[in-house]
């Protein structure tokens, strides 16, 4: 009988220790993201600030777990949705240990100047962005398109402008400086962003409505380079499995 009680004290340590785990764990103290969620979030509210958006408008996603490099880094991600006067998504890298972002300026400023490009476009390419809207297709990129959907370009990151657009997005405390450069200069970006991507989600896309949409395509789009992804891709590859993935080159050339 004592051996019995020896043996029932001795496991009430074990029993206890993995009792508070369990506890722990259900109440997410073992996860990182949980447990520094409220400083990241400050953290990424700051950020979108000192670029000019409003912090009240960006929403996290998910926050990655760190990462440890061979080289020392210790990195994390936040998947963040802005929705104010422009609306995107975007993927910031941060150093797990101190939990400020580090990201080069221009990537955030080239977006913001990206999404403002498109937006000055907009009337010309509402005809194909309703035509997509009308098929029940969605934007996969953008966290709640209103008007402007689908569209991507990268004419932020070409040397003729790039520097010049920077220059523009530093004046002043909003965005109205960079908004006045797109507007002044809207013949001169257009020609070095005549590369587009146009993407989209939508099942069951059969080879003959792929055909169908593409031509209407062709028709409502104004002249550009155009690279469609339209459909479903496979979740473990990323390979399109359905729907329309190719080039369209309406440039008359």
């Amino acid at each position: 009988m004592k051996n019995k009680k020896r043996v029932m004290l001795g496991a009430i340590p074990l029993v206890l220790f993995l009792l508070v785990g369990v506890i722990w764990m259900n109440n997410g103290f073992g996860d990182w993201s949980e447990r520094n969620r409220e400083e990241i979030e400050e953290n990424v509210k700051r950020y979108v600030a000192r670029y000019k958006l409003d912090p009240e408008n960006v929403e996290i996603k998910y926050i990655t777990e760190p990462k440890n490099y061979p080289t020392g880094e210790k990195e994390f991600s936040v998947f963040i949705t802005y929705d104010g006067s422009i609306n995107f998504s975007y993927t910031l890298t941060g150093n797990s240990e101190t939990l400020n972002f580090i990201e080069p300026d221009e990537h955030i400023i080239e977006r913001i100047f990206n999404e403002m490009y498109l937006i000055a476009r907009l009337e010309e390419f509402s005809p194909a962005i309703n035509y997509l809207d009308d098929l029940g297709v969605e934007d996969p990129l953008r966290s709640n398109s209103k008007s402007l959907a689908y569209l991507q370009t990268s004419v932020g990151h070409s040397a003729e402008i790039n520097s010049d657009l920077k220059e523009a997005f530093r004046k002043g405390d909003d965005l109205v400086h960079l908004e006045n450069y797109i507007e002044e200069n809207i013949e001169k970006i257009n020609k070095v962003g005549s590369s587009f991507r146009i993407v989209g989600s939508k099942e069951g896309i059969s080879e003959d409505e792929a055909i169908s949409i593409k031509t209407h395509l062709e028709e409502l789009l104004p002249e550009a380079n155009y690279q469609i992804q339209i459909g479903m891709r496979d979740p473990d590859t990323g390979v399109g499995i359905e729907g329309i993935y190719e080039q369209l080159n309406l440039r008359g050339d």
